[in-house]
């Protein structure tokens, strides 16, 4: 096996040349009309409209609040003012705030980087204005959790930093890159502050996945396909070369290897009735709807009639669309037995955890579970 670090050396010689900053949009799927803003760490400039309006430090509180299409604004002391901007500056390096929604209520957050705030269609429009270390590792931490080896979380960032490449107009005509939600990648600012993630960051800085054509891939993962992975066709329509279905004998002792559900049989034949299935083909009896998969299938099919397995799953919120249905229990319910959570298709998490356990690289990793990708730096390409 290639070793490690002559790998990270050759592609790290060239350090590139890319943006310094990136406008994360904060609790983008919310309606918030309040907040209080502190600094954790360091210290920040309170600028409204433009003009400074004063130095903020440790535990010092600021409430930002909707008034109309303007801001309020106050601080411990008392009001401060309305205006239609305000940002939240560190003046300090490696400062770090925090953000507690009001209205509605919710947990805070902590976030390196600086703030802006904004009253956009009667809610706060929240942006963090956030290095690629800093939002990498929360991104990071927030997709894949604690506890696992360096050279997962490394797979795991340079998966993140493709997306972030590849995506990074997809909000630009909302005058910011990405949001924090699914809708682009998970990112809840700094969580615990894992040090093993920020350096798996550090040590793959740059690095991004690209197909033959040297164009950034879309670098889908999940959490574990249960031994089979999925061709992206079957998932979403939408065929990629380098999303092929592969046998992943890593994540089979995952814990989100299998699963199991019971679905009672009268709705069961009652969903698939409103699915086309003639009842004459369903029968009196239930043996008709039993089901297995050895291997993935794209479809349940009962006479002449087929549903999209994956239309099942969203259906009835089932963890992936990899099942068996036994109808053995005499009680009319249907047992579902799954295999893996998620869509299946590209990267599973639990068996590249898996592979990186076992000494195998990043490089390794991702060729395993990406067809034909080359991992280069992101100077290259522009």
């Amino acid at each position: 096996m290639r070793s490690l670090y002559v790998i990270i050396a050759l592609m790290l010689f060239t350090v590139p040349a890319r943006p310094g900053n990136f406008l994360i949009s904060l609790f983008n799927e919310q309606s918030l009309s309040s907040i209080m803003v502190s600094a954790e760490k360091g210290r920040y400039t309170l600028t409204a409209d433009g003009n400074e309006i004063g130095i903020y430090g440790h535990n010092e509180l600021l409430y930002i609040a909707i008034r109309g299409d303007s801001l309020m604004v106050r601080d411990q002391s008392g009001p401060i003012g309305v205006f239609s901007r305000v940002s939240f500056s560190e003046t300090l390096e490696f400062s770090l705030f925090g953000i507690k929604p009001s209205e509605p209520a919710a947990e805070r957050s902590l976030y390196y980087g600086n703030l802006e705030v904004r009253s956009e269609y009667g809610r706060l429009s929240i942006i963090n204005k956030v290095d690629e270390h800093n939002y990498l590792g929360g991104v990071v931490e927030a997709e894949a959790g604690n506890g696992w080896s360096q050279m997962f979380y490394m797979v795991q960032a340079i998966i993140s930093r493709t997306y972030l490449y590849g995506n990074i107009n997809r909000h630009s005509d909302e005058d910011f890159h990405l949001c924090d939600a699914v809708h682009c990648q998970v990112y809840k600012g700094r969580l615990t502050g894992n040090e093993t993630i920020y350096e798996a960051v550090s040590l793959t800085e740059g690095l991004v996945i690209v197909n033959d054509d040297n164009t950034l891939i879309t670098a889908a993962f999940h959490s574990n396909c249960g031994g089979q992975t999925v061709n992206s066709e079957d998932a979403w329509v939408v065929y990629r070369s380098y999303l092929r279905s592969i046998t992943d004998p890593y994540c089979r002792g995952g814990r989100n290897a299998s699963w199991h559900a019971d679905i009672d049989g009268d709705e069961w034949q009652e969903y698939l009735a409103r699915h086309g299935f003639d009842p004459g083909d369903t029968g009196p009896g239930r043996q008709s709807f039993s089901l297995r998969q050895p291997a993935r299938q794209s479809f349940y099919t009962i006479g002449e009639v087929s549903i999209p397995l994956r239309v099942i799953r969203n259906d009835w919120n089932l963890r992936s669309a990899w099942f068996d249905i036994d109808v053995s229990n005499p009680s009319g319910m249907l047992r579902f037995r799954g295999r893996g959570h998620g869509h299946g298709v590209g990267l599973c998490q639990e068996g590249a955890m898996e592979m990186a356990a076992r000494g195998y690289n990043f490089i390794d990793i991702l060729q395993f579970y990406y067809n034909g990708v080359k991992v280069k730096q992101i100077d290259e390409l522009f």
